[in-house]
């Protein structure tokens, strides 16, 4: 598998098992949205991920799909948690951690991003038109 599918397997699950254990599942019903974003780009990940597993024709635009999603939520998250710590309001107890995880998943995901985005160019059936 490549890079962008295998790092989605993995990727796709960190993102649940690390927002679960970092807020809990009770957060479910107090911040539903943070909850949902970071279960949904986690599916896309791994449906992406099994996908290019069973050589479908789709995994190329699940993958893209799925890392678009997570660059663009990991870049607000990340950007938001260099806001706060900056200006040290409303730190979490591990914040350092955290924020070391965040810029390693985003750059991962920009990574993933670019190279799925390469190979939907690439991919023989493509539909895309060039003016």
């Amino acid at each position: 598998m490549r890079f962008e599918a295998t790092v989605a397997a993995v990727v796709g699950i960190l993102l649940v098992v690390l927002e679960t254990y970092r807020r809990g599942l009770a957060h479910w019903r107090v911040e539903f949205t943070t909850m949902f974003e970071d279960y949904l780009a986690g599916a896309l990940l791994l449906a992406g991920a099994i996908a290019a597993y069973r050589r479908r024709s789709s995994a190329p635009a699940l993958l893209l799909t799925g890392w678009a999603w997570v660059t663009g939520m990991m870049t607000i998250s990340f950007v938001d948690q260099v806001e706060v710590t900056a200006r040290g309001v409303d730190l979490e107890p591990m914040n350092t951690d955290v924020l070391i995880v965040k810029f390693l998943l985003l750059s991962v995901s920009v990574v993933a991003l670019i190279k799925s985005f390469r190979q939907v160019r690439s991919s023989p059936g493509r539909t895309l038109s060039r003016p």
